[in-house]
């Protein structure tokens, strides 16, 4: 199916709405990742190594022990509110909000009970340091406050105010950055630092719960349902989620293991070193996901199949012309985007980085978006087969590829392990609901990305200034010309895309302001080329 227009002014609402809650998501991820990147600095320079290693430790059991806890709440918080108010049922809506807000505290108290408890446990079996016990007490709080937190930024998703989600991420990330370090420097050490990390969450949460409560979610009347049948709708729709959820965090772990075994250490600190780049790209990918998530929660898969379905389309082809650019981007500037912060001493990372950036090209696949759409429409179980199978692949792969290739074997499986369960995911997709990414125009769009790339990379063969700050300035904005003159060129991006795109961020002064000055020069090449 080829590119249509937005003619649904129903899932033309919906996408507006989607791009400002993205944008909005993207502001508060971005600026909360750079304060929370500058806090750990301060951190980790007051702190010193050895108790900057402490708390590290330290804080590992809690943060696992919310993901534990959850058991998919956080999703059910944002699909449920957005179908059930695009039904106009507000009223059940807010008792989801409220009954789904009240389990995961329950699950979340348990779990801090057990840390607190089994603290002397946790420190001499786990962390190898018996001495760490009252502070793993301490930390103990963080899993109470962090639920309550990710509870209430969930939930703002789901009701289609992601200004406020986005708003408690960087207000999380300020207090943080402030709290750790005046204890720090007040005397607390340690101590001072834990004590900052979970008060951050407890400020943010209480005050985003406060204003949920009182304001968007007040209590529901004229209830139909038992609570134990909501119970029940809700752990029918999560429990498989929150299953593919620890299969995905295994894997990750998974790959330090196989790392452990077939790389040097030189090779592995290398190898995270490119793997925190990844967060520049997930910055893009993780609102673009957020946003979407609830825009197909609202579409119904057998009222609304024609609108579900289109949209999937667009929203994968629209997520590639953004993410698949800066894919290739990062991989052209992987030199420099690591000498400028690590330092020229990690001689390896940038070829990690490039071969691990690859992973984002299948975008074109719908990696990015497939998740959410899934997610949105009720397919978890197909989610959690889809995690499964990625595993399955990467299990015998990671090692066999690695014992050859070290840690590029290990990358090249991780890649085509994700392929895979995306493969699988697009096919489940495409069988049952009749949704399918345009394959077609998204390779013209890793085309486009490719051919833009050329030019950048003859210029920076030259590395005319030997700053690696000024080569990301200029080449950035040649790549960028580049890859806006040749998308209309070679057919990744046509004049309905324009309209559609103008429909979507005119209306939306921020995105207007950036938008209007790409999207008119676009247009031009359209018209100068006779591609209208």
């Amino acid at each position: 199916m080829s590119s249509e227009e937005l003619n649904s002014g129903e899932l033309a609402g919906i996408a507006q709405k989607a791009a400002q809650g993205g944008m909005f998501l993207l502001l508060g991820n971005a600026s909360s990742t750079v304060i929370l990147a500058v806090g750990s600095i301060i951190i980790a320079r007051l702190l010193g190594p050895s108790s900057y290693g402490s708390y590290s430790l330290v804080v590992t059991i809690p943060l696992l022990l919310v993901s534990i806890a959850d058991v998919g709440m956080n999703s059910v918080l944002v699909r449920f509110p957005a179908k059930l108010r695009s039904q106009g049922d507000l009223y059940r809506s807010n008792r989801m909000i409220r009954l789904a807000f009240l389990f995961k505290l329950c699950l979340s108290m348990v779990a801090s009970l057990i840390c607190y408890s089994g603290a002397n446990i946790i420190a001499a079996s786990i962390l190898n340091r018996a001495e760490l016990a009252p502070l793993v007490q301490l930390a103990s709080a963080l899993i109470i406050f962090k639920a309550v937190y990710d509870a209430a930024t969930a939930s703002f998703v789901g009701l289609d105010i992601m200004q406020l989600s986005g708003s408690m991420e960087t207000l999380q990330s300020i207090l943080k950055s402030f709290f750790a370090p005046v204890l720090i420097l007040a005397g607390f050490g340690v101590l001072g630092a834990i004590t900052g990390y979970w008060s951050s969450y407890a400020v943010a949460g209480i005050v985003g719960t406060l204003l949920l409560f009182m304001k968007y979610a007040r209590s529901a009347r004229r209830a139909s349902n038992s609570l134990s049948t909501e119970l029940r709708v809700m752990l029918g729709y999560s429990f498989p989620l929150y299953v593919a959820i620890m299969v995905a965090a295994f894997l990750v772990q998974y790959q330090n293991i196989v790392l452990a075994h077939f790389a040097s250490d030189l090779e592995i600190g290398n190898f995270n070193a490119a793997s925190n780049f990844t967060m520049l790209l997930g910055i893009l990918a993780y609102p673009i996901g957020t946003a979407m998530f609830p825009m197909f929660s609202k579409l119904n898969p057998r009222s609304q199949r024609n609108e579900l379905t289109k949209g999937f389309e667009l929203s994968v082809k629209y997520a590639s012309l953004l993410i698949i650019p800066a894919s290739v981007a990062t991989m052209v500037f992987s030199r420099d985007l690591v000498y400028a912060t690590y330092g020229t001493s990690y001689i390896l990372a940038p070829n990690y980085l490039s071969a691990i950036s690859s992973l984002y090209l299948l975008t074109a696949l719908s990696y990015v978006v497939l998740p959410a759409f899934l997610n949105g429409v009720g397919y978890t179980v197909t989610i959690l087969k889809a995690n499964i199978l990625t595993l399955a692949v990467f299990l015998p792969l990671g090692p066999a590829l690695a014992w050859s290739w070290s840690v590029y074997g290990l990358i090249i499986a991780f890649v085509l392990a994700n392929a895979v369960g995306t493969l699988y995911g697009v096919h489940e997709a495409s069988v049952k609901l009749g949704a399918r990414p345009g394959l077609r125009v998204n390779v013209r769009i890793i085309v486009a990305a490719s051919l833009a790339a050329i030019p950048t990379v003859l210029l920076s063969q030259f590395y005319l200034t030997g700053t690696a700050i000024i080569n990301l300035i200029m080449g950035g904005l040649l790549y960028l010309t580049m890859y806006l003159t040749l998308a209309p060129l070679v057919g990744a991006l046509n004049r309905s895309d324009v309209d559609n795109l103008k429909t979507v961020f005119y209306k939306i002064a921020p995105l207007a302001t950036l938008a209007k000055p790409i999207l008119g020069y676009e247009s031009w090449i359209l018209s100068a080329t006779s591609r209208d």
